[in-house]
């Protein structure tokens, strides 16, 4: 097993593939931080998408964060099991400044 952490800026009104589980490997979602370095309120939605189930998941949706502050959320030893070809998609709203850190734990699969 080995941490991981991913950073992107996000760009505005348009869903972004925030991680994808490599070939080969199982991860846990452990936490994600989520900060809005813009003027205003605006909102974000945030989805694993299970690639076994060629479905979205919905986590957040058009969660409002106010301008300048961050939200956090953490599995606290219990994350959101991710298998190799699953993503974690965030759509910002329009207009938006948000940017996000996922850290991840990942293990390759034994077979």
């Amino acid at each position: 097993m080995r941490p991981l952490s991913v950073g992107k800026n996000l760009t505005a009104g348009t869903e972004t593939i925030v991680y994808t589980v490599p070939k080969g490997y199982t991860a846990v979602w452990d936490l994600a931080y989520l900060h809005n370095a813009g003027g205003s309120t605006k909102h974000i939605s945030v989805d694993w998408y299970d690639s076994s189930a060629t479905t979205h998941v919905a986590i957040l949706q058009e969660y409002n964060l106010s301008s300048k502050t961050y939200f956090q959320f953490s599995g606290m030893g219990s994350g959101v099991v991710l298998e190799e070809g699953d993503e974690i998609h965030m759509t910002p709203e329009a207009g938006s400044t948000i940017s996000a850190i996922c850290t991840l734990t990942l293990e390759r699969n034994l077979k």
